[in-house]
């Protein structure tokens, strides 16, 4: 699984632009899954993509194979093995 990172979040994933998970699991593990799995190896992204909460943070939007993940079920999206990810930030300005 490769998981983009955009460029305001790589100071916290040493400045990779791509993280590469690999797991085994015959059930498919979840966004919150995947955001658990990587805040382990680079402990200050999930600060930057969850609230307090333990909720998406408005602004930041993840997609799954070109997919907005809070329309396939947010957090609890099931994400494949062999998924492409990406966390884009919201952009904004006039």
């Amino acid at each position: 699984m490769r998981i983009h990172i955009p460029s305001a979040l790589r100071k916290w994933t040493g400045s990779h632009d791509i993280v590469e998970l690999r797991f085994t699991s015959a059930v498919p593990i979840t966004v919150a899954g995947i955001i658990d799995m990587v805040s382990r190896e680079y402990p200050g992204l999930r600060d930057r993509v969850l609230n307090e909460q333990g909720e998406l943070r408005r602004h930041v939007n993840i997609f799954i194979d070109g997919e907005n993940a809070r329309f396939l079920g947010g957090l609890a999206a099931p994400v494949s093995g062999d998924a492409e990810i990406w966390i884009h930030p919201a952009l904004s300005g006039g």
